[in-house]
Protein backbone atom coordinates (compact mmCIF):
# COMPACT_ATOMS: atom_id res chain seq x y z
CA UNK A 1 0.00 0.00 0.00
CA UNK A 2 3.30 2.28 -0.54
CA UNK A 3 1.28 3.71 -3.65
CA UNK A 4 -1.82 4.73 -1.91
CA UNK A 5 0.37 6.14 1.16
CA UNK A 6 2.26 7.89 -1.52
CA UNK A 7 -1.03 9.33 -3.31
CA UNK A 8 -3.36 10.24 -0.04
CA UNK A 9 0.54 12.41 0.74
CA UNK A 10 1.27 13.99 -2.81
CA UNK A 11 -2.41 14.83 -3.50
CA UNK A 12 -3.33 16.39 -0.16
CA UNK A 13 -6.19 13.90 0.55
CA UNK A 14 -8.29 15.32 3.72
CA UNK A 15 -10.41 12.49 4.19
CA UNK A 16 -10.89 8.27 2.98
CA UNK A 17 -14.27 6.95 2.84
CA UNK A 18 -13.99 3.35 2.72
CA UNK A 19 -17.19 1.61 1.21
CA UNK A 20 -17.20 -1.65 2.49
CA UNK A 21 -15.79 -3.09 5.70
CA UNK A 22 -12.84 -5.30 3.91
CA UNK A 23 -11.85 -1.90 1.98
CA UNK A 24 -11.90 -0.27 5.37
CA UNK A 25 -8.99 -2.96 6.41
CA UNK A 26 -7.34 -2.50 2.86
CA UNK A 27 -6.62 1.23 3.30
CA UNK A 28 -6.39 1.47 7.53
CA UNK A 29 -2.64 1.42 7.37
CA UNK A 30 -1.74 3.68 4.24
CA UNK A 31 -4.24 6.24 5.82
CA UNK A 32 -3.27 5.95 8.88
CA UNK A 33 0.63 6.25 7.91
CA UNK A 34 -0.40 9.56 6.13
CA UNK A 35 -1.97 10.93 8.98
CA UNK A 36 -5.31 11.41 6.71
CA UNK A 37 -8.55 10.07 9.01
CA UNK A 38 -10.35 7.40 7.68
CA UNK A 39 -14.67 6.56 7.60
CA UNK A 40 -15.73 2.86 6.94
CA UNK A 41 -19.07 2.62 5.51
CA UNK A 42 -20.61 -0.76 6.04
CA UNK A 43 -23.28 -1.98 3.85
CA UNK A 44 -24.96 -5.48 4.07
CA UNK A 45 -22.95 -8.66 3.83
CA UNK A 46 -19.64 -6.85 5.14
CA UNK A 47 -21.06 -7.22 8.33
CA UNK A 48 -22.80 -10.50 8.66
CA UNK A 49 -21.91 -12.91 5.97
CA UNK A 50 -19.91 -15.64 8.22
CA UNK A 51 -17.19 -15.92 5.47
CA UNK A 52 -16.44 -12.27 5.37
CA UNK A 53 -16.52 -12.33 9.02
CA UNK A 54 -14.14 -15.31 9.20
CA UNK A 55 -11.34 -13.38 6.92
CA UNK A 56 -11.45 -9.73 8.25
CA UNK A 57 -13.36 -10.29 11.99
CA UNK A 58 -10.31 -9.93 13.96
CA UNK A 59 -8.74 -7.31 11.24
CA UNK A 60 -12.23 -5.53 11.90
CA UNK A 61 -11.28 -5.12 15.73
CA UNK A 62 -7.85 -2.94 14.61
CA UNK A 63 -9.82 -1.12 12.28
CA UNK A 64 -12.08 0.66 14.88
CA UNK A 65 -9.18 1.74 16.94
CA UNK A 66 -7.82 3.70 13.52
CA UNK A 67 -11.17 4.42 11.83
CA UNK A 68 -12.17 7.79 12.97
CA UNK A 69 -15.98 7.02 12.20
CA UNK A 70 -17.87 3.85 11.24
CA UNK A 71 -21.30 4.18 9.59
CA UNK A 72 -24.09 1.72 9.73
CA UNK A 73 -27.51 2.19 7.19
CA UNK A 74 -29.62 0.43 9.72
CA UNK A 75 -30.17 0.21 13.63
CA UNK A 76 -30.28 -3.45 13.36
CA UNK A 77 -26.42 -3.29 11.66
CA UNK A 78 -25.41 -0.73 14.50
CA UNK A 79 -26.01 -3.51 16.99
CA UNK A 80 -24.25 -5.96 14.84
CA UNK A 81 -21.10 -3.87 14.39
CA UNK A 82 -21.28 -2.71 18.28
CA UNK A 83 -20.67 -6.48 18.76
CA UNK A 84 -17.86 -6.95 16.32
CA UNK A 85 -16.21 -4.71 18.41
CA UNK A 86 -16.65 -1.01 17.04
CA UNK A 87 -16.90 1.65 19.36
CA UNK A 88 -20.06 3.39 20.14
CA UNK A 89 -19.02 6.85 20.14
CA UNK A 90 -17.33 6.20 16.94
CA UNK A 91 -20.62 4.24 15.20
CA UNK A 92 -23.05 6.58 13.11
CA UNK A 93 -26.39 6.17 11.54
CA UNK A 94 -27.27 7.05 8.20
CA UNK A 95 -29.63 5.34 5.94
CA UNK A 96 -29.47 5.78 2.46
CA UNK A 97 -31.75 7.82 0.63
CA UNK A 98 -33.36 7.59 -3.02
CA UNK A 99 -33.98 10.06 -5.73
CA UNK A 100 -37.86 11.07 -4.77
CA UNK A 101 -38.43 12.82 -8.16
CA UNK A 102 -37.51 9.72 -10.29
CA UNK A 103 -39.48 7.58 -7.95
CA UNK A 104 -42.70 9.05 -7.73
CA UNK A 105 -46.12 8.98 -9.00
CA UNK A 106 -47.82 5.47 -8.21
CA UNK A 107 -51.40 5.15 -7.66
CA UNK A 108 -52.09 2.16 -6.34
CA UNK A 109 -56.10 2.54 -5.94
CA UNK A 110 -56.24 2.65 -10.04
CA UNK A 111 -53.48 -0.14 -10.49
CA UNK A 112 -54.29 -3.55 -11.48
CA UNK A 113 -53.54 -5.99 -8.62
CA UNK A 114 -50.06 -5.74 -10.31
CA UNK A 115 -46.74 -6.62 -7.92
CA UNK A 116 -43.73 -5.52 -8.20
CA UNK A 117 -40.17 -6.81 -6.63
CA UNK A 118 -37.02 -5.61 -7.31
CA UNK A 119 -33.61 -6.71 -6.92
CA UNK A 120 -30.61 -9.98 -7.26
CA UNK A 121 -32.15 -12.85 -7.24
CA UNK A 122 -29.55 -13.92 -4.21
CA UNK A 123 -30.18 -16.03 -1.33
CA UNK A 124 -31.36 -13.45 0.99
CA UNK A 125 -33.71 -12.00 -0.70
CA UNK A 126 -35.75 -15.05 -1.09
CA UNK A 127 -37.36 -14.76 -4.16
CA UNK A 128 -38.38 -18.35 -4.38
CA UNK A 129 -40.01 -17.51 -1.13
CA UNK A 130 -42.09 -14.59 -2.75
CA UNK A 131 -42.96 -16.91 -5.75
CA UNK A 132 -44.12 -19.54 -3.30
CA UNK A 133 -47.01 -17.04 -1.47
CA UNK A 134 -47.49 -15.01 -5.24
CA UNK A 135 -49.15 -18.79 -6.18
CA UNK A 136 -51.36 -18.56 -2.94
CA UNK A 137 -52.31 -14.65 -3.59
CA UNK A 138 -53.05 -15.86 -7.93
CA UNK A 139 -55.13 -18.82 -5.88
CA UNK A 140 -57.65 -15.82 -4.35
CA UNK A 141 -57.40 -12.96 -6.93
CA UNK A 142 -57.17 -14.75 -10.43
CA UNK A 143 -55.85 -11.21 -11.84
CA UNK A 144 -53.18 -10.95 -9.69
CA UNK A 145 -49.46 -10.63 -11.42
CA UNK A 146 -46.17 -10.38 -10.57
CA UNK A 147 -43.11 -8.62 -11.89
CA UNK A 148 -39.51 -9.59 -10.63
CA UNK A 149 -36.68 -7.48 -11.87
CA UNK A 150 -33.48 -8.09 -11.72
CA UNK A 151 -30.81 -10.79 -11.95
CA UNK A 152 -28.65 -13.49 -10.13
CA UNK A 153 -27.87 -17.25 -9.30
CA UNK A 154 -31.34 -17.93 -8.42
CA UNK A 155 -32.74 -16.74 -11.28
CA UNK A 156 -33.05 -19.60 -13.33
CA UNK A 157 -34.05 -21.83 -10.27
CA UNK A 158 -36.92 -18.97 -9.38
CA UNK A 159 -37.92 -19.66 -13.73
CA UNK A 160 -38.15 -22.96 -12.75
CA UNK A 161 -40.62 -22.63 -9.42
CA UNK A 162 -42.97 -20.25 -11.27
CA UNK A 163 -43.56 -23.09 -13.65
CA UNK A 164 -43.63 -26.21 -11.11
CA UNK A 165 -45.72 -24.11 -9.07
CA UNK A 166 -48.53 -23.44 -12.27
CA UNK A 167 -48.15 -19.27 -12.16
CA UNK A 168 -45.63 -19.19 -14.70
CA UNK A 169 -48.43 -16.98 -16.65
CA UNK A 170 -48.99 -14.92 -14.02
CA UNK A 171 -44.99 -13.81 -13.33
CA UNK A 172 -42.75 -11.96 -15.52
CA UNK A 173 -38.89 -12.22 -15.32
CA UNK A 174 -37.63 -8.95 -17.53
CA UNK A 175 -34.18 -9.54 -15.92
CA UNK A 176 -32.38 -6.28 -15.01
CA UNK A 177 -33.43 -3.13 -16.00
CA UNK A 178 -32.57 0.67 -15.24
CA UNK A 179 -33.57 2.68 -12.44
CA UNK A 180 -35.58 4.55 -15.15
CA UNK A 181 -37.51 1.34 -16.27
CA UNK A 182 -38.02 0.19 -12.52
CA UNK A 183 -39.15 4.23 -11.67
CA UNK A 184 -41.77 3.62 -14.40
CA UNK A 185 -42.74 0.02 -13.51
CA UNK A 186 -43.23 1.33 -10.19
CA UNK A 187 -46.08 3.83 -10.92
CA UNK A 188 -48.55 1.51 -12.41
CA UNK A 189 -48.50 -1.18 -9.51
CA UNK A 190 -50.28 -1.88 -6.44
CA UNK A 191 -47.44 -2.79 -4.59
CA UNK A 192 -44.12 -3.85 -3.97
CA UNK A 193 -42.92 -7.62 -2.16
CA UNK A 194 -39.65 -8.43 -0.53
CA UNK A 195 -39.07 -12.06 1.44
CA UNK A 196 -35.90 -10.93 2.91
CA UNK A 197 -34.01 -13.39 5.90
CA UNK A 198 -31.22 -13.98 7.47
CA UNK A 199 -29.50 -17.13 5.49
CA UNK A 200 -27.94 -19.94 7.07
CA UNK A 201 -24.76 -18.80 6.55
CA UNK A 202 -25.34 -15.10 8.12
CA UNK A 203 -25.76 -13.03 5.69
CA UNK A 204 -28.11 -10.52 5.89
CA UNK A 205 -29.33 -7.37 4.27
CA UNK A 206 -28.45 -3.88 5.42
CA UNK A 207 -31.06 -1.50 4.04
CA UNK A 208 -32.69 -2.89 0.61
CA UNK A 209 -32.82 0.53 -1.65
CA UNK A 210 -35.44 -1.14 -3.55
CA UNK A 211 -37.63 -0.99 -0.80
CA UNK A 212 -37.02 3.00 -0.30
CA UNK A 213 -37.86 3.66 -3.95
CA UNK A 214 -41.17 1.65 -3.87
CA UNK A 215 -42.27 4.00 -0.82
CA UNK A 216 -41.19 7.02 -2.73
CA UNK A 217 -43.12 6.27 -5.27
CA UNK A 218 -46.00 5.83 -3.15
CA UNK A 219 -46.22 1.72 -2.88
CA UNK A 220 -46.96 0.12 -0.08
CA UNK A 221 -44.12 -2.43 0.73
CA UNK A 222 -44.84 -6.16 1.76
CA UNK A 223 -41.43 -7.50 3.23
CA UNK A 224 -40.33 -9.13 6.28
CA UNK A 225 -39.37 -8.11 9.48
CA UNK A 226 -35.31 -7.86 8.77
CA UNK A 227 -32.23 -5.26 8.93
CA UNK A 228 -33.36 -2.07 7.77
CA UNK A 229 -36.60 -2.76 6.41
CA UNK A 230 -37.76 -2.26 9.98
CA UNK A 231 -36.69 1.04 9.85
CA UNK A 232 -38.34 2.06 6.82
CA UNK A 233 -41.77 0.08 6.69
CA UNK A 234 -44.14 0.91 9.77
CA UNK A 235 -46.21 -2.00 10.16
CA UNK A 236 -49.89 -1.38 8.96
CA UNK A 237 -49.15 2.32 8.31
CA UNK A 238 -47.17 2.19 5.28
CA UNK A 239 -47.05 -1.13 4.35
CA UNK A 240 -46.95 -4.48 5.89
CA UNK A 241 -44.18 -6.78 7.39
CA UNK A 242 -44.11 -10.44 8.41
CA UNK A 243 -41.46 -12.73 9.89
CA UNK A 244 -38.82 -14.28 8.05
CA UNK A 245 -39.80 -17.38 6.35
CA UNK A 246 -43.60 -17.09 7.00
CA UNK A 247 -44.96 -17.35 3.55
CA UNK A 248 -49.14 -17.45 4.83
CA UNK A 249 -48.45 -14.37 6.18
CA UNK A 250 -46.69 -12.85 3.48
CA UNK A 251 -49.93 -14.11 0.59
CA UNK A 252 -52.44 -12.89 3.11
CA UNK A 253 -51.23 -9.40 3.42
CA UNK A 254 -50.50 -9.35 -0.33
CA UNK A 255 -54.15 -10.49 -0.36
CA UNK A 256 -55.25 -7.68 1.57
CA UNK A 257 -53.72 -5.01 -1.07
CA UNK A 258 -55.50 -6.90 -4.18
CA UNK A 259 -58.23 -6.46 -2.98
CA UNK A 260 -58.63 -3.40 -1.43
CA UNK A 261 -57.15 -0.61 -3.69
CA UNK A 262 -58.17 2.01 -1.79
CA UNK A 263 -56.23 0.59 1.34
CA UNK A 264 -52.81 0.18 -1.02
CA UNK A 265 -53.53 3.99 -1.85
CA UNK A 266 -53.73 4.83 1.75
CA UNK A 267 -50.36 3.02 2.90
CA UNK A 268 -48.63 4.23 -0.15
CA UNK A 269 -49.49 7.33 0.28
CA UNK A 270 -48.11 7.52 3.61
CA UNK A 271 -45.02 5.29 2.78
CA UNK A 272 -43.90 8.45 0.20
CA UNK A 273 -44.59 11.17 2.80
CA UNK A 274 -41.83 8.96 5.41
CA UNK A 275 -39.56 8.49 2.62
CA UNK A 276 -39.45 11.78 1.02
CA UNK A 277 -39.07 13.14 4.84
CA UNK A 278 -36.38 10.65 6.03
CA UNK A 279 -35.17 9.24 3.61
CA UNK A 280 -34.43 11.18 0.93
CA UNK A 281 -30.91 11.09 -1.47
CA UNK A 282 -30.46 14.57 0.00
CA UNK A 283 -31.14 13.92 3.74
CA UNK A 284 -28.57 11.00 3.45
CA UNK A 285 -25.74 12.98 1.49
CA UNK A 286 -26.02 15.91 4.02
CA UNK A 287 -25.57 12.99 6.85
CA UNK A 288 -22.75 11.43 5.18
CA UNK A 289 -20.99 14.37 4.78
CA UNK A 290 -21.74 15.76 8.35
CA UNK A 291 -20.10 12.52 9.39
CA UNK A 292 -16.58 13.14 6.94
CA UNK A 293 -16.56 16.55 8.37
CA UNK A 294 -16.72 15.67 12.20
CA UNK A 295 -14.10 13.14 11.40
CA UNK A 296 -11.95 15.66 9.94
CA UNK A 297 -12.92 18.12 12.72
CA UNK A 298 -11.77 15.35 15.41
CA UNK A 299 -7.95 14.98 13.66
Amino acid sequence: MRALRGFLKANKIEAVLAEYGPTGVGVMNSSLEAGVPFVVHFHGADAYAQRILDKYGMLYKHMFIGARAVIAVSHEMEQQLLALGAPREKLFYNPYGVDTSLFSEGHPASAAPFFVAAGRFVDKKAPHLTLIAFRTVVESCSKARLMMIGDGPLLEACKQLARALGIAEQVQFPGARSHWDVATTMRHARAFVQHSLRTTYGDSEGTPVAVLEAGASGLPVVATRHAGITDIVLDGKTGFLGNEGDIEQMANCMIQLANNPALAEQLGQAARARVCAEFSMEKSIHGLWRIITEALQGR
